[in-house]
């Protein structure tokens, strides 16, 4: 995965955390596993933290990529516990 391709993919999954830690149909357990790894990335102790700036870089990068995955695990719960509407042309009868 291109570099550039990468930063854009974190934004966006960070752009959809927020809304997905208030829907109340993302299992709990999900949004504690994403807390708890989240206070073990930025925590001090880190195997990079002696390099001035590694230290930065891999805890960025390891945010970035749980927030993509938050994303994507929330997401298949939201989609799962969708019911279609009377109207909708998706409708299952």
């Amino acid at each position: 995965m291109k570099p550039l391709r990468l930063l854009y993919a974190a934004r966006t999954a960070l752009l959809r955390v927020i809304p997905l830690v208030r829907d109340t149909r993302v299992p709990l357990s999900l949004k504690i596993a994403a807390a708890v790894i989240g206070v073990l990335i930025i925590s001090p102790i880190d195997l990079f933290g002696d390099i001035p700036v590694l230290g930065a870089l891999d805890d960025g990068a390891l945010l970035a990529l749980l927030c993509m995955w938050f994303v994507r695990q929330a997401s298949k719960h939201v989609e799962r516990n969708v019911t279609p509407r009377p109207g909708d042309v998706l409708a299952v009868r």
